[in-house]
């Protein structure tokens, strides 16, 4: 019978180290998601600029980055990442475009013709502060 030599591993012990390598590098990626998500994800105050639009983009909106303190004009909103309750509140329209709610989620591009600043809104996180909601022209 032909013995190995130790320093040559075996099949199963090269497996074994791959499977552990795989799930290293996964559990890796898991715990790193969360702080990637939460760098593109800031809180904001959308209000309505007066601007009414027939069809849609429709730079109807400024908002607020709470983060920055920067009013970013000119703002379409994409409310359909938002949770169904979040959707189903009796107000929850008139409250958005009069900047009466923060809302998380992110400024995006989407690089159509009229490359508009898109809030993709992914929660609705409280009642604005009056300070927070200063950038909208009172109603």
């Amino acid at each position: 019978m032909h013995r190995r030599f130790a320093l040559i591993p075996s099949d199963a012990e090269i497996m074994s180290s791959l499977r552990l390598s795989f799930l290293v590098v996964a559990a890796s990626s898991i715990l790193a998601l969360p702080s990637l998500a939460s760098a593109e994800s800031s809180s904001y105050v959308y209000c309505s600029n007066g601007i009414a639009c027939v069809m849609p983009p429709c730079p109807s909106g400024n908002t607020l980055d709470l983060a920055t303190g920067k009013v970013i004009e000119g703002v379409a909103i994409d409310t359909t990442r938002l949770s169904v309750l979040d959707r189903a509140a009796p107000d929850h329209s008139d409250r958005l475009y009069a900047g009466k709610i923060v809302v998380r989620g992110s400024i995006q591009h989407r690089g159509e013709e009229y490359d508009l600043p898109w809030l993709v809104a992914t929660r609705i996180e409280h009642a604005a502060k009056a300070s927070e909601r200063k950038h909208c022209s009172p109603r």
